[in-house]
């Protein structure tokens, strides 16, 4: 492999990790707001939010989500902020092993993205979103090319040497 290449594949591995930063801090986001359901002052501000969507299916959406959450038990709450805070962790994890070139985060990333693969398609068929869609398809490419990675001449032997 050349330095170029070298060069090249870390890079493509970095812009993975930035993307997957990005995706922890709005999932860590989530948790945060999960948190504040308890707040009349926030979920009145997210009810205003929802009342000046400009379309009825949005409001809609948004309601049935408040009604949903602001009804779990303070217990529940805290659980489902617990949960997104450990998936917000699972992509740090996953970022910081890519920015340093690690073949086990390599690993990690395509098991753990190609799980969710089946449910982010899942979710798109119930709600189709051009968001969504736009996700996939990121998914799909960084999956592909991981999985190209670890089964090509340079991946192989790697995964003893870099633990």
């Amino acid at each position: 492999m050349t330095v170029s290449s070298l060069l090249r594949s870390l890079l493509v591995l970095r812009l993975i990790a930035v993307f997957k930063f990005v995706k922890a801090l709005l999932v860590a986001g989530t948790g945060l707001g999960i948190l504040s359901m308890h707040d009349p002052a926030f979920v009145a501000a997210l009810r205003r939010i929802a009342d000046s969507m400009p379309y009825q299916f949005e409001q809609n959406l948004i309601r049935a989500a408040l009604a949903v959450i602001s009804g779990l038990s303070a217990g529940r709450i805290q659980l489902v902020a617990a949960a997104t805070f450990l998936y917000a962790g699972l992509f740090i994890v996953e970022g910081v092993g890519l920015w340093r070139g690690r073949h086990w985060a390599e690993w990690l990333t395509v098991v753990a993205t190609g799980s969710l693969i089946p449910i982010e398609i899942y979710e798109f068929a119930l709600h189709r979103r051009p968001g969504t869609i736009l996700v996939i398809a990121i998914n799909v490419a960084i999956l592909g090319y991981l999985v190209w990675r670890i089964r090509g001449p340079q991946g192989r032997g790697r995964i003893s040497s870099q633990f």
